[in-house]
């Protein structure tokens, strides 16, 4: 059982598909970071979780990445410059 509020409901979202997908395929995911590939031998009902967990995943990064970006540009209109953290994401991700 997981401990701490998730108050973010696509965080709980998250978290429920991932613990389905643990209790039907009968294995534990040590890191969440990595998406369980879909294997031939799950039946249905997990490849679809599987599916929905990596759409939902998209979604969490995509959100973060907009508010990441939106700040870089109030960082950018404030002082025409932006902090060395935006810097490397920005630089990372694009």
């Amino acid at each position: 059982e997981r401990r701490g509020i998730m108050t973010d409901p696509m965080e709980q979202e998250r978290e429920d598909l991932w613990q389905k997908i643990e209790e039907l395929t009968g294995m534990r995911f040590i890191n969440r970071k990595q998406m369980p590939e879909v294997h031939e031998e799950y039946p249905d009902e997990t490849k679809e979780l599987i599916r929905q967990l990596k759409d939902l995943d998209q979604k969490i990064h995509n959100r973060a990445d907009v508010r990441r970006l939106s700040r870089m540009l109030r960082e950018l209109n404030s002082d025409g410059e932006m902090s060395a953290e935006t810097y490397l994401w920005w630089v990372n991700r694009y």
